[in-house]
């Protein structure tokens, strides 16, 4: 698998926002443009080729993003 880890240092979300932030249309900031879709789609992805997508928390103190994918056949 290949794995891409994105974390920052910022103020982090409660663990319950996780679920909403990649569900289709779930916006956690309404005064911010957008539609929701954007990490709803990722994680879909990601599935469709036995992938996956997890937030959590990040040991700096904000969000942690891991993204897995199938690594390619040599």
């Amino acid at each position: 698998m290949l794995e891409v880890v994105v974390e920052d240092d910022g103020p982090g979300m409660q663990a319950e926002a996780h679920k909403l932030a990649a569900a289709p249309f779930g916006r956690l900031d309404e005064s911010a443009a957008g539609s929701g879709l954007g990490l709803a789609i990722v994680s879909e992805i990601a599935a469709l080729y036995e992938g996956g997508l997890e937030l959590g928390n990040s040991e700096l103190g904000g969000l942690l993003v891991r993204l897995r994918l199938p690594a390619g056949q040599p």
